[in-house]
C-alpha cells in the first residue's frame, strides 16, 4: 500500500513551546531589535575594517545566544508527533526554523530552508559548512574558516537567496504532497511563502495555529482547514483527523 505524502511547514511557532522565542506576530523579537543591525547580509558585510568588525559583532551577538539556547531545549511533542506520522506517512518537513529539533525528534525527511544556527560556515562561500563544537558554540571575530575567511553561522541572513538546491527539494515535495500541514509559520516570509501557491488543487491544507490567519494573496482561492491550537495541541487534533482525510 502506497502512504500518503504529508508535507509539514514548521516554523517558530512550533518551537515556542520547547522555550525558543519567535521572530514574528505578537511579542516576537523583531517587535523589539531591527534585523537589519543583528540578521542581514549588510550589516555582516558593511563598512571599513574596524566598522565592519564592529557590525560583525553585533550580528554574532544576536546568534550566539540563540545557538546556546537551541543546545539547551528540547524538542516538544509537537516535533515527536510529526517524526511519529513516518510510521504510517510519508512525511517531510520543511522548516524555517534553524534549530534542530525536528532531526533531534527523529524526523527523517527535513529541508531547512533557512540554515541550521547549529552550523558554522564560511563568509566567503556559505555553503561551505560544518558542524560546531557544542561544547563551545560561540563565534569570535577572527575564527577563521578552512578558506580562510571569517566564521559566520550557518544561516540564510535577510538580504540572502536560500540555497537554489534546498528551495528544489522544497518545491518537488510541495507538488508530491497529498496533505500540506502549516504549523507556528504565518506564512509570511517569501519566497518560503510561495511554497502552498505549489500544491496541487486536490492537496488538502491544514492550519495549526492559535490565532486566526487567512492563505497568503495568491492562494486566497485555495479551501484550508485551520485547527485553532497551539502546534502540540493541534498536532493531537491532527493525528485524530488524519485517517479521515
Amino acid at each position: 500500500m502506497v502512504k500518503k505524502r504529508i508535507l509539514f511547514f514548521t516554523g517558530a511557532g512550533i518551537s515556542q513551546e520547547s522555550g525558543m522565542m519567535t521572530f514574528r506576530g505578537k511579542e516576537g523579537i523583531w517587535d523589539r531589535i531591527d534585523p537589519e543591525k543583528v540578521a542581514s547580509i549588510r550589516a555582516w558585510n558593511s563598512g571599513r575594517h574596524a566598522d565592519c568588525n564592529s557590525r560583525r559583532q553585533a550580528v554574532l551577538d544576536f546568534f550566539n545566544p540563540i545557538r546556546r539556547q537551541i543546545i539547551d531545549h528540547a524538542p516538544n511533542d509537537a516535533h515527536r508527533a510529526i517524526a511519529a506520522l513516518e510510521n504510517e506517512y510519508d512525511v517531510v518537513v520543511v522548516t524555517q526554523n534553524g534549530d534542530d529539533f525536528h532531526t533531534r525528534a527523529g524526523s527523517s525527511q527535513v529541508i531547512y530552508l533557512h540554515g541550521e544556527a547549529l552550523k558554522n560556515c564560511s563568509t566567503a562561500n556559505p555553503h561551505l559548512c560544518w558542524e560546531i563544537d557544542r561544547d563551545n558554540p560561540d563565534i569570535h571575530i577572527g575564527d577563521k574558516a578552512p578558506d580562510g575567511s571569517q566564521v559566520r553561522p550557518y544561516v540564510i541572513f535577510f538580504g540572502e537567496n536560500i540555497d537554489k538546491r534546498l528551495w528544489q527539494q522544497a518545491v518537488k515535495a510541495t507538488r508530491n504532497a497529498d496533505i500540506f500541514v502549516i504549523v507556528g509559520s504565518t506564512m509570511l516570509v517569501y519566497p518560503a511563502a510561495e511554497l502552498i501557491a505549489k500544491t496541487r488543487h486536490d492537496c488538502k491544507i491544514c492550519i495549526i495555529d492559535p490565532q486566526p490567519l487567512t492563505l497568503p494573496p495568491e492562494c486566497n482561492t485555495r479551501q484550508f482547514t485551520q485547527i485553532q491550537a497551539t502546534a502540540t495541541a493541534g498536532m493531537h487534533q491532527l493525528t485524530e483527523l488524519l485517517p479521515n482525510w
